[in-house]
């Protein structure tokens, strides 16, 4: 009961010393004292900056407005503080000019408590990192007007001396219950007042005709009493106490206050000077005794500094000295040295080239990786047969390759085959990683944890659907679907005498004949017992020969790499995964289709990944991100691997039908034509499927690294001959006769290879096309693939990439490309070297009939190098917008308002959003026009700007979206959801810029999951409907 009548008391002083504040001090009201207006609002805003920088809105909305609703806020922020505009995200806000912040007044009449102590904290912490002290005394207050002038006596009344005497007393006393920090700040700040008042008249009148006498009462003792001191005495012991630590500046600034006033009383005439604030006094003379300490304590240093270094010269001379013929030999010794290495750095340094592909491959080097399981801490080595450690991991369905927005992209997953990607990507399978490590078993318990504490979490299926695997990483929060298991890079390196006796043997010719002859043993040996024919047309000698079929196995085999069961279980979990996602069915990891889906999510993210840099203007290799290189590294690893835990005889009946549309002698039903497949995709499956010709029924086998490093070279050699046909007969022949270069070698050599090509296409390629031109496009077109090639291999098999495709320089880059996939920088010469063998193929990709077709005219094609996707341009000024959708009129309402339009940012639609006139059923849901058009547009992911409310709208799928902030920008740097301040607004590029990489980065999907799990909202949005 005391303690609670103790509270009530002090509470009481603290609210009758805070009243006693405002009445003294505050002073800005135009009447009371001569300040304008537009003083009054500096004021304000000068205190509301003190607290932090602040937005134009929000200063606004805390400034009193006049009888003509204005604030006055517009004609004085620009005098007091500096516009600082706003970056990518956030916005523009004012901060204080430096002059001001003296004007800084603790007590300021209309802070809340909060607002209070955050202004205090700022303002202490500004001056901590000035090296100044941390005091805050009172800014000199306006002078009273004549009627109001008496109010001052109140500062050194009797009664008011006797209260800060009682005040400053009980915080001298021990007993600490009587008295609180904030009386004690307060009463400090009350002294401070009194002695300012004094200060001002004394300063403008003289000494006998100044009334107001605060430095002479205060300097007095109150009482009689031995025990009694004055409030000068009573300030010097305030600095003793401990819990007045926080205090100790604002003491000594007023104890200087006193001496400033002590000293105009003693002068015999009064000078009239210009208005000095107190701080500024005390902070001259503080300054001079800290600079003095300064010197002392650097002079100090610097002899101490001296003498230790004068010991350490001293022990190395003796050092030195005793150790005199070790350093002799030690010299002598790297002089040897340096002269061998500069001997031997002479033939080397000749070529520093690193090559990937073919015999001359640099050695794979791998480095021992040890990392650190993000739930149970532990360090692990990743090994092959040890316990699986995975990547955190989405998968999702993308369209933000595609060259084709209008195309349908709704099939039917159980028929669907996914072999062959269409050349336009009009939606691929992406893979993302926010690179967090875990063990398989932690993550498998944890995943197990979240669906127990789902049962009691009422709001989590608006973030995650457990039922399809779908979690929140334990780190960052993003949204996941599934985990990659991480596979070592296991070290591969050539003998160069074996590779080179074996290029004598195995050229491209010879190595088609035996992959020929093992494709037809295969099938032969894994037809069932129905009828079935062979797909490879072959001789019958050739098929009878056992030597035939096995020769392939002579050029170098070793055992088949073995998985640990763990990550064996997490590899068909992955793949299973990727096969659900990207088909939309339900899971089977028996399913044939499995392994094909795993390596096209490989190849469609590795071009993401191209498409991205290239966007960016950032290097090939060393500009990624730590989570999109490991997460790019893990899924190709994952892709090589994943063929182990499927029957061989399945991968290679894949094998197959892609090695269908390259080589003649292979005939399938439903194989398409050149102009109708995506060569990368294609290189990647061909790549990773090839290793299972090498499959034994007796043993398992794979290719040793000779016999990869050809399978890889050929193979590579024969697609990218594949693709620069490509380019010729679908991206050169829109020649228009502007200009005249000069025709170099590799000009001529593609005029070449154009009149061949022309034979076989009946003659309906066009014959006026120059060789320059034709070369131009052909180098232009093949640098993505080039480029997706490398990061593929780089990842793949580990050889370091050369210095060029490092920098973001575009000089050279051709050329290492080049070097680095062992290519001629002459591509062409490809097709003179290996001409007996790609003769026949070229025959058979020319007169193929849909290729003929479309050079008659008959369809359209996808054009090289494929044009970067962006989102829709938008208008500078956003009334445009506004009067756009003032004018669209839904076709299927018969109201004459729409309310809800909204803009779709991937390809420009403008739909009725939330009106019962557009939603449809799909598969037996009704969904709303947004969500349908998500659907088609950008496969369940999209973007959409709702004109009338200046809100971005995210999308993914039919439960979730979240609200994002507009591109759009006032004069103040900041957005206007919902249009309420009626400022003009303007597009921010940069705002927009960072939209499109949302999208282009596939972070769409975890901006919404970070969205609804930080604004948990019971009853939210019905996106379904939206």
């Amino acid at each position: 009961k005391d303690m609670d009548l103790t509270k009530q008391r002090n509470t009481l002083i603290e609210e009758m010393l805070q009243i006693l504040i405002y009445v003294v001090g505050e002073r800005y009201v135009p009447g009371l004292t001569n300040v304008t207006k537009e003083e009054v609002v500096m004021r304000e805003i000068i205190h509301l900056l003190c607290i932090e920088p602040m937005a134009h809105s929000s200063i606004a909305k805390c400034l009193p407005e006049n009888e003509n609703n204005d604030t006055g806020l517009d004609k004085v922020i620009n005098k007091i503080a500096i516009f600082k505009k706003p970056g990518v995200s956030g916005h523009g806000v004012y901060e204080l000019k430096e002059q001001y912040q003296k004007q800084f007044n603790m007590f300021f009449y209309h802070y809340t408590k909060t607002q209070h102590s955050k202004a205090e904290h700022m303002q202490k912490k500004k001056r901590k990192q000035e090296n100044s002290d941390e005091a805050l005394p009172p800014p000199p207050p306006p002078e009273l007007m004549p009627a109001f002038s008496n109010v001052v006596n109140l500062l050194h009344c009797d009664i008011m001396m006797h209260i800060l005497r009682t005040i400053l007393q009980r915080a001298v006393e021990l007993d600490s219950s009587s008295w609180t920090e904030s009386m004690i700040q307060m009463g400090l700040h009350l002294i401070a007042l009194g002695l300012l008042e004094e200060k001002q008249q004394l300063q403008k009148a003289y000494e006998e005709d100044v009334t107001f006498d605060f430095y002479h009462k205060a300097s007095r003792v109150g009482s009689s009493s031995p025990n009694a001191m004055s409030i000068l005495m009573l300030l010097e012991k305030l600095k003793n106490i401990p819990q007045l630590e926080a205090q100790k500046d604002l003491v000594s600034c007023i104890q200087q206050m006193f001496d400033t006033v002590k000293h105009l009383r003693e002068k015999s005439t009064v000078t009239v000077v210009a208005t000095v604030s107190g701080s500024e006094v005390m902070k001259g003379d503080e300054s001079t005794q800290e600079k003095d300490k300064r010197k002392r304590k650097a002079e100090a240093a610097r002899l101490h500094r001296q003498k230790i270094m004068a010991q350490m010269s001293a022990l190395q001379r003796n050092f030195i000295e005793s150790h005199k013929l070790l350093y002799e030999t030690t010299g002598d010794t790297q002089e040897r040295v340096s002269a061998t290495s500069e001997e031997e750095s002479t033939p080397v340094a000749v070529d520093y080239s690193r090559i990937v592909l073919g015999p001359k491959r640099d050695p794979t080097v791998p480095e021992k990786e040890v990392l650190t399981c993000i739930l149970c801490q532990e360090e692990q080595e990743v090994r092959m047969d040890a316990a699986a450690m995975v990547l955190t991991a989405c998968v999702q369905k993308s369209t933000a390759l595609t060259q084709n927005r209008g195309k349908s992209i709704m099939h039917s997953g159980e028929t669907f085959d996914p072999h062959f990607m269409d050349p336009d990507l009009a939606c691929g399978t992406h893979t993302g990683s926010c690179g967090h490590v875990m063990h398989a078993s932690c993550w498998q318990k944890y995943f197990e944890a979240m669906n127990i504490n789902s049962r009691h979490r009422l709001h989590v299926e608006l973030i995650f659907d457990l039922e399809n695997g779908e979690y929140l990483c334990p780190l960052c929060k993003s949204l996941c679907n599934t985990v990659i298991p991480i596979i070592p890079l296991q070290a591969q390196k050539l003998n160069n005498e074996d590779a080179d006796a074996v290029s004598q043997l195995l050229t491209l010719s010879h190595w088609l004949e035996i992959v020929m002859a093992r494709i037809s043993g295969c099938s032969v040996k894994n037809m069932t017992g129905e009828n079935q024919q062979s797909p490879v047309s072959t001789n019958d000698e050739a098929r009878n020969s056992s030597v035939e079929f096995h020769s392939i196995l002579s050029y170098g085999v070793q055992p088949s790499t073995r998985y640990s069961k763990s990550i064996e279980d997490m590899l068909i979990l992955f793949a299973t995964t990727v096969y659900r996602v990207g088909l939309k069915v339900p899971p089977n990891e028996a399913d044939p289709r499995v392994p094909v889906m795993s390596w096209s999510t490989c190849a469609f993210t590795i071009q993401s990944i191209e498409n991205l840099l290239a966007d960016d203007g950032k290097p090939l290799f060393g500009s990624l991100q730590n989570r999109q290189s490991s997460g790019l590294k893990a899924l190709i690893k994952f892709a090589a691997a994943q063929r182990t835990t499927s029957p061989q005889s399945l991968i290679q009946r894949h094998l197959v039908r892609f090695l269908a549309v390259l080589l003649p002698s292979i005939k399938l039903e439903d194989t398409p034509s050149l102009l109708s497949v995506d060569v990368f995709h294609i290189l990647v499956g061909v790549i990773l499927s090839f290793p299972s010709l090498y499959w034994e029924d007796a043993v398992e086998l794979e290719p040793s690294p000779i016999s990869s490093s050809y399978n890889n070279l050929y193979l590579f050699h024969l697609l990218t001959m594949t693709h620069i046909v490509q380019i010729l007969i679908s991206s050169a022949t829109d020649y228009l006769p502007a200009q005249i270069q000069d025709e170099s070698e590799e000009a001529r050599s593609a005029a070449a290879l154009y009149r061949e090509v022309s034979q076989y296409t009946s003659g309906c390629l066009r014959q006026d096309i120059p060789g320059w031109y034709l070369w131009d496009c052909v180098k232009k077109g093949i640098i993505p693939y080039l480029r997706c090639a490398a990061l593929f291999f780089n990842y793949l098999l580990g050889v370091t990439p050369p210095e060029e495709l490092q920098s973001s320089s575009q000089d050279g880059q051709f050329k290492a490309l080049c070097t680095y996939l062992s290519l001629p920088t002459n591509p062409f010469l490809l097709f003179q070297e290996y001409w007996d063998s790609i003769n026949p193929m070229l025959q058979r990709w020319c007169s193929d009939p849909a290729v003929l077709n479309f050079l008659k005219g008959k369809g359209t094609q996808v054009r090289y190098p494929r044009k970067r996707n962006t989102l829709i341009e938008l208008p500078e000024d956003y009334s445009c917008l506004l009067n756009q959708a003032s004018q669209f009129r839904c076709p299927r309402s018969s109201d004459d308002e729409q309310k809800h339009p909204v803009l779709c940012l991937f390809c420009g639609a403008i739909l009725c959003s939330q009106n019962t006139c557009c939603q449809e059923t799909v598969n037996g849901d009704e969904l709303g026009a947004c969500t349908v058009h998500s659907l088609q547009c950008g496969a369940g992911v999209c973007m959409f700007l709702k004109i009338r409310e200046c809100k971005v709208v995210l999308v993914e799928g039919k439960t979730r979206g979240c609200l994002y902030p507009a591109p759009y920008l006032d004069e103040y740097g900041e957005t206007d959801p919902g249009l309420k301040r009626g400022n003009p607004l303007h597009l921010s590029h940069e705002r927009y810029r960072k939209l499109h990489q949302l999208w282009q980065q596939h972070c769409i999907i975890e901006e919404i999951a970070r969205s609804q799990e930080t604004n948990q909202i019971f009853f939210g949005i019905n996106w379904q409907l939206l």
